[in-house]
């Protein structure tokens, strides 16, 4: 890897140029290789040796009069003091003849045709270097010294030395030679500038799961130092933006008091006071207004293995997501199918985790993202300068759309990728010198053929300040590098034909596994019959819930971020599954029908805080006599009420029988568990009201029959009354 082979060239010592008098002899070559093979920084006090490093190279690189100074440190890991040590600087009129040249060069392997030779007068150490002791040297050269016949690279070498002249240590590093202008044509060079972090929000409002991003976002912090170093140079360096919606969602939860690491319950945790969101959205916002920007789908989800997996649903919600996010944060419009928003942003862009993808990926970003314009590893396809390194391509999606490709370098990249806060002097210089080096090669392979270059740093990239604002410089001040804007590439890609192809399937080795998204899937699913069963849900609150369906789809999440990942997961469902089972059936577990029907009144309670609104699903076993009717439409139950659903079941027989009870939704979707139902049907109620109709009839006739009794025995009274 390019980041390793920074590290290891910064800490080697053993380069032995091939002729020259300095280093000819025998001996002196057996020693070097001995050097070679031990880390002359940090394996140093077992090496017995001599230890040297480059902390600085002024200017960083030459031109024609110009005095060069070089500085650094030595350090004495005889076990003996000494006196009289010296550094040596060499170097060479014969330029590198390409980029592997120079990896070799740095990994040890001198190329044949490289002839070092001593320039400037060595600095000699005056006094006693004792054992364990660092101290300080610098040496200077002038460059018409040397001779150097061209634009390009030249190797440039510190050599310490003992006091009788053995070579006891060396350090690399690379000089680029600028001889005037029209040396070349300028290298159109565009940076991206991320602003990316793991998402932190999950389902529960005026929440993150950890407070990393407070400290981030402070002044020194890393999403801090970004934005401060961004904007010096943005107008300079012409930065493109790029930034996670999700990031701006997270920084605005925290611009008020909120709450870290809360459960599922969203209950209980104390407010933690408002962070430095306030003043970085607020800088973000004004400083970059107008600035060219794109946005990454919402969480920077890990596009290719979402379109791997069939998934292309997500990415569609997480592109709408993200645009409606950052349009609304950032008061500003976002391009769509790669047409200029108007205000200075950059049309859509995809920048898929680690520069890759695959023909599969290129149409789902195509169909689900409006996505016209990819950012990709320079490694991933040839440009249209081939074999020369450059940034345009063009190729098609296999439904036939037009994608303008940019290759990001992928050896900057990787250089960039080993920058730290917490790297030494010597292993800052170290990328920054070898990443002005590959900058000049990159000309210099072939400096009549005119050519753009991409710069991407990692997304979650974390230099100091100060490494930062170098590397800027240098692209600022390089005469061999113009600077422009992403969208004018993108532009430049457009007019291209398409030239190239990618494989049609290739997944990553670093993607989301299928293990983790098949866990994804299963709560999309929840999530799915969670909406449904809420009683006309604000948009605020759908938001929220697929901002925590994005969030664990985020390419934060692979290789050592995957614990991130299955944590904001598990919250999500545990989420889901708790609310879903705050709606119960409350209804016993026996029916008793005093017929072969009667009503059978189903009770249902939400505990919860949201309406929902839910029906009953009645399962019979096959060949069973029960029936049920009158089911009605779905109900809607308030938060801590309870509502009753009215049903009628029928029996065509005498005796008990099974029916399973299961609340829906209002689409039809099953929640929880189902309930048994036991429904004992005994015929008594039929026989009683025959018994009740009869003892009626008995009633009315008897009463009929006394009435024409008193009727009778009225008249015949009345007639012997008349006879009287």
């Amino acid at each position: 890897m390019r980041s390793v082979r920074t590290v290891v060239r910064t800490l080697i010592a053993g380069f032995l140029a091939l002729a020259g008098p300095v280093l000819a002899a025998p001996a002196v070559l057996a020693h070097a290789q001995e050097v070679h093979q031990q880390s002359s920084r940090t394996d140093g006090a077992s090496s017995q040796q001599l230890t040297i490093s480059i902390a600085a190279v002024n200017p960083g690189f030459a031109t024609p009069g110009k005095t060069i100074t070089v500085t650094g440190t030595i350090t004495n890991h005889t076990g003996s003091p000494l006196r009289g040590v010296q550094v040596q600087l060499l170097t060479s009129a014969q330029y590198f003849y390409a980029r592997a040249d120079m990896d070799s060069f740095a990994a040890g392997n001198v190329p044949g045709y490289i002839s070092s030779q001593a320039v400037g007068a060595p600095y000699v150490v005056t006094g006693t270097l004792h054992s364990n002791a660092t101290l300080r040297w610098s040496a200077s050269f002038n460059s018409s010294a040397v001779g150097y016949p061209a634009f390009g690279v030249y190797p440039l070498t510190a050599q310490a030395e003992y006091p009788d002249g053995t070579p006891s240590g060396f350090e690399h590093t690379f000089l680029p030679y600028w001889p005037g202008n029209g040396a070349a044509q300028a290298l159109s060079t565009a940076w991206i500038w991320p602003l990316i972090d793991q998402p932190q929000q999950g389902p529960c409002p005026q929440t993150v799961a950890t407070n990393s991003l407070a400290a981030s976002l402070g002044t020194g912090g890393r999403l801090g130092t970004l934005l401060a170093v961004g904007q010096l140079w943005a107008r300079e360096d012409h930065l493109t933006w790029a930034v996670d919606p999700a990031l701006l969602s997270d920084a605005t939860v925290m611009t008020h008091p909120y709450k870290v690491d809360e459960d599922s319950s969203c209950t209980g945790r104390k407010l933690t006071p408002a962070s430095a969101a306030a003043a970085w959205l607020s800088s973000l916002r004004a400083e970059t207004a107008g600035e060219p920007m794109f946005v990454t789908p919402y969480g920077d989800t890990d596009v290719a293995a979402l379109a791997h997996f069939g998934l292309d649903a997500d990415l569609r919600t997480a592109y709408r997501l993200g645009e409606s996010q950052a349009s609304q944060i950032l008061s500003r419009p976002f391009g769509i199918n790669g047409q200029s928003t108007g205000d200075g942003g950059a049309p859509a862009v995809a920048w898929p985790a680690d520069g890759a993808a695959d023909a599969s990926v290129l149409d789902s970003l195509a169909s689900d993202g409006g996505i016209s314009t990819v950012v990709l590893n320079s490694g991933e396809m040839r440009s249209t300068a081939a074999p020369y390194d450059n940034a345009l391509a063009a190729t098609k999606t296999s439904n036939g759309t037009s994608m303008r490709v940019l290759l990001a370098d992928s050896e900057l990249t990787s250089i960039l990728g080993s920058a730290s806060p917490t790297s030494s002097a010597g292993a800052q210089f170290a990328a920054e010198q070898d990443f002005l080096a590959q900058t000049a090669m990159i000309v210099a392979e072939a400096p009549s053929l005119k050519r753009s270059l991409v710069i991407a740093p990692p997304p979650r990239w974390d230099p100091s300040a100060a490494e930062a604002a170098k590397l800027l410089s240098m692209t600022y001040s390089a005469p061999w590098l113009t600077k422009v804007d992403l969208s004018s590439l993108a532009a430049a890609a457009g007019n291209l034909k398409a030239h190239g192809s990618l494989p049609l399937v290739k997944p990553g080795p670093a993607e989301l596994d299928e293990g983790y998204l098949d866990e994804v899937q299963a709560v999309d699913s929840s999530l799915a019959v969670y909406e449904d069963l809420l009683y006309q849900p604000g948009a605020a609150l759908l938001r929220t819930l697929n901002a925590a369906a994005a969030a664990t789809e985020s390419s934060a999440w692979r290789g050592a971020g995957a614990a991130g990942g299955w944590l904001a997961l598990g919250t999500l469902a545990d989420y889901l599954k708790d609310n879903e089972n705050q709606v119960q059936i409350l209804t016993g577990t026996k029916l008793l029908l005093a017929g072969s029907s009667g009503p059978a009144p189903v009770s249902v309670q939400n505990t919860g805080k949201l309406p929902v609104q839910v029906g009953i699903r009645v399962t019979v076993p096959p060949n069973s006599p029960l029936t049920v009717d009158n089911l009605g439409k779905p109900i809607t139950i308030f938060p801590g009420k309870t509502q009753t659903l009215k049903m009628t079941v029928h029996s065509a027989a005498i005796g008990t029988s099974q029916m399973q009870l299961q609340l829906v939704t209002e689409n039809g979707s099953p929640l929880g568990k189902s309930h048994q139902l036991s429904v004992q049907a005994t015929r008594y109620g039929r026989a009683l009201l025959v018994l009740i109709g009869a003892a009626l009839g008995v009633l009315v006739l008897t009463s009929l029959a006394r009435w024409i009794r008193r009727l009778n025995n009225g008249r015949a009274d009345g007639r012997s009354g008349g006879t009287g």
